[in-house]
């Protein structure tokens, strides 16, 4: 039973030696994972400095650049409102050009005759509302005379 408990007491030890040994690995194993999340972090925080630096002005840059392009865009926008004002002038007085004049000095004529008659109907109905004397008239001579 003597090489039974030597037996026992050897692999007490070697399973407390290993166990250390995994503790030891785990610990290690941590420990490097910790500082793979720090080396990155303090990548990252170069990095991001480095961009921060980069494009302190950038923002001015874009918004002096969208005004010129606004500039642009609105002096483009004033010459075609022009040339449109232009061919528009233009192609009236084509078209005016080719329809018989006429017709043109007809419209002026019955303009004024409208107005005209407008003064006639306001006048009539000033008349109208004056009071008319109230005629009598029976039904029975208009029957008669009907027949």
């Amino acid at each position: 039973m003597a090489k039974s408990k030597t037996t026992a007491k050897k692999a007490t030890k070697t399973t407390q030696k290993e166990a250390v040994k995994a503790t030891a690995l785990l610990r290690k194993g941590v420990l490097a994972y910790v500082g793979l999340h720090g080396a990155a972090y303090e990548r990252a925080k170069f990095r991001f400095e480095q961009v921060r630096t980069s494009t302190d002005g950038l923002f001015d840059t874009f918004v002096e650049k969208g005004e010129e392009l606004e500039a642009k865009a609105a002096d483009l926008a004033k010459v075609a409102q022009v040339k449109a004002s232009e061919t528009f002038t233009d192609t009236t007085a084509k078209v005016r050009g080719v329809m018989p004049t006429a017709s043109n000095d007809r419209v002026s004529e019955l303009e004024a005759e409208v107005t005209a008659l407008n003064k006639k109907i306001a006048a009539m109905t000033k008349k109208a509302t004056k009071p008319v004397k109230k005629v009598k008239m029976t039904t029975e001579k208009t029957v008669t005379k009907a027949a």
